[in-house]
């Protein structure tokens, strides 16, 4: 970028998960996150991937489930 402007990059956070039960999941998920306009940008990696918006236009997720 040769004009002098700063590239934006998103930031991953990798969340910690398990099951209910709290048993660590065996099948090699990965989960991360990162603070978007509005909310967050939800990554789930397994075999295959998906994303997902979770609108929190306060940030206040901490990344855990609720209780």
């Amino acid at each position: 970028m040769g004009n002098g402007t700063e590239r934006q990059q998103l930031v991953w956070e990798q969340l910690e998960s398990s099951r209910a039960g709290g048993g660590i999941f065996n099948l090699n998920w990965k989960v991360h996150r990162t603070k978007v306009p509005g909310g967050w940008l939800v990554l789930v990696i397994h075999n295959t991937s998906g994303l997902t918006f979770y609108p929190d236009p306060e940030h206040k997720w901490d990344g855990r489930s609720s209780t």
